[in-house]
């Protein structure tokens, strides 16, 4: 595969982020006015269980094989990370399928029940993206990653309009299963493009000689922090997911009105304040293995540090002006949800600062500090938890917000003294 350009690497991801994040954007706004906003809730609760439980073979695994393809080890790397998504995906299967009632009691709502066994089979096939993604991104070839999202975005789209569009009368929970289907689909539609692509250009073959155990545990080593960082913050969310309604409940509100406060919150918010990751996204995943490949040269290392965190910087905080401009009409004219205005403005905060944090956690994950970016991680997943369950019968969907821009903030000061303190040590 031809290697590409830092620049030429940063701007083709950014580029096919920001098709993806618009054919995302465009889908969660028409699934909010077809789907509604209690359907919508409860996909978002059937949504942070599956975040939470691919979490193992789509968190540490890129990372872990795209550091190792940039040190050299190729195509080894990636049958790797490929063999132990698989180990772990036909591990949990059987567990996740005998328990998927009892996760749906503790969502708090049956009606989860659907969404969660549309999303069960997307494990194994994630996981196996996952390796092919990291080892793209290590080899310095993101146009098979960015390819083959933005084809697994329009077929997700695709199905979700044909199957709400087609079948009338559903009730919410077999409504809300309807993304979680579309996503399997185009998940699937997704690997098998990417494998052809790697393929057809030379590069990854399926028939890779397998790898030696020494470099799966190696994989594993490196993996297994930020594997736990992503089950932690998704297990946080999924908390955060039972707790709001929960604590909104106890502010006056109905059950279905606290799920729809749900929907608000993590449907159509949240999407708006992540807009900035098609950019800052595509900066971590292009930075890490940039200072794996320069971790023995100190003055490329703080080079590639000066450049990459003030652009950041300056992508976030315009976006969070533009977020701010522009929450009158998102909220009237987009979603036709005149609550939610208040929101957006409060959020803005939250916007640079998880920008630059997850820059930064893309540099520690090159820089093998995966560690310390757990810890950082967990300090502020709980933060927000805690923040969730105090502020929310008082303040509701703004004591959500806070808590939120508290929590990131905490991660981004530790990963942000880690970073320089491991720069320094470097120049020295």
């Amino acid at each position: 595969m031809k290697k590409q350009s830092l620049v030429k690497q940063t701007a083709l991801l950014s580029g096919a982020n920001t098709a993806v994040r618009a054919l995302g954007f465009v889908m969660r706004v028409w699934l909010s006015r077809v789907m509604g906003a209690e359907a919508m809730g409860v996909m978002e609760l059937a949504s942070s269980a599956h975040m939470l439980w691919i979490a193992p073979v789509t968190s540490g695994i890129p990372m872990a094989v795209s550091r190792e393809a940039a040190a050299g080890h190729g195509e080894a790397a990636l049958a790797a990370g490929r063999r132990l998504a698989l180990r772990i995906s036909l591990a949990m299967l059987p567990i996740l399928l005998f328990a998927m009632p009892w996760i749906a009691r503790f969502l708090g709502d049956g009606r989860t029940l659907p969404a969660l066994l549309m999303y069960l089979p997307c494990l194994p096939i994630l996981g196996l993206s996952a390796a092919y993604n990291g080892y793209c991104y290590g080899a310095g070839n993101t146009a098979p990653p960015s390819v083959s999202e933005l084809a697994e975005q329009l077929v997700r789209f695709s199905v979700c309009v044909a199957v709400l569009r087609g079948v009338t009368g559903m009730t919410a929970a077999w409504t809300a299963a309807v993304p979680p289907f579309a996503t399997l689909v185009g998940e699937g539609m997704a690997l098998a493009l990417i494998v052809w692509m790697l393929r057809r250009g030379g590069g990854a073959a399926g028939s890779a000689a397998c790898p030696c155990g020494a470099l799966e545990k190696k994989i594993w080593k490196l993996a297994a922090p930020m594997t736990w960082m992503r089950v932690s913050n998704t297990l946080m969310r999924t908390f955060s997911a039972v707790i709001v309604p929960m604590q909104l409940r106890v502010s006056g509100l109905s059950a279905q009105e606290a799920t729809a406060r749900l929907g608000m919150l993590s449907g159509m918010a949240m999407p708006l304040v992540m807009l900035p990751s098609v950019v800052t996204g595509a900066m971590a995943m292009v930075a890490g293995p940039a200072l794996a490949r320069r971790e023995s040269d100190p003055k490329a290392l703080k080079r590639v540090v000066a450049r990459v965190l003030p652009a950041s910087l300056a992508i976030s905080l315009s976006a969070a002006g533009l977020l701010v401009l522009l929450a009158p009409w998102a909220s009237k004219s987009l979603y036709r949800q005149p609550d939610l205005q208040a929101l957006l403005k409060a959020l803005w905060p939250l916007v640079p600062v998880m920008g630059v944090q997850q820059v930064t956690g893309g540099m520690l994950a090159g820089l093998g500090r995966q560690r310390s970016a757990l810890f950082a991680s967990l300090a502020g997943a709980l933060l927000t938890l805690l923040l969730n369950y105090l502020l929310t019968p008082s303040y509701r969907l703004m004591g959500c917000a806070w808590a939120q821009i508290a929590g990131h903030t905490v991660t981004l000061l530790i990963n942000l003294r880690v970073l320089i303190r491991n720069v320094r040590r470097e120049r020295a």
